[in-house]
């Protein structure tokens, strides 16, 4: 008995070889064949621990005295690019990242 596989269309011999055992069907397989079957399936989550250890190596940690670094770099450099009157520089996306750390900086006082 041979079945066509309802994914990649190529009929294969029904058997546990080529398709999955499903007991609940009617002929006991699965409509997909295994490649198939396996292509479909999701990558398996990480355990917590795993992603813990990832974020904790990826994470930078900054100091209140780095933050207050890094918005004072970034008003200076907003006051020259606002300074030059020749050029039309947008420094909304500025305005926006210095609210930001300032949030943070008030959040973690």
């Amino acid at each position: 008995m041979k079945r066509t596989c309802n994914s990649c269309n190529k009929t294969q011999p029904l058997n546990k070889k080529h398709f999955q055992v499903v007991k609940m069907f009617k002929q006991g397989f699965s409509f997909m064949c295994l490649d198939c079957d396996e292509k479909s399936k999701k990558p398996k989550p990480r355990d917590k621990g795993e992603t813990k250890f990832l974020k904790e190596k990826v994470e930078v940690k900054l100091a209140h005295k780095d933050i207050d670094e890094i918005v004072s770099i970034l008003g200076y450099y907003k006051g020259e690019l606002q300074s030059y009157g020749d050029y039309d520089i947008p420094t909304y996306n500025l305005d926006k990242l210095i609210g930001k750390l300032n949030k943070q900086l008030e959040e973690h006082k």
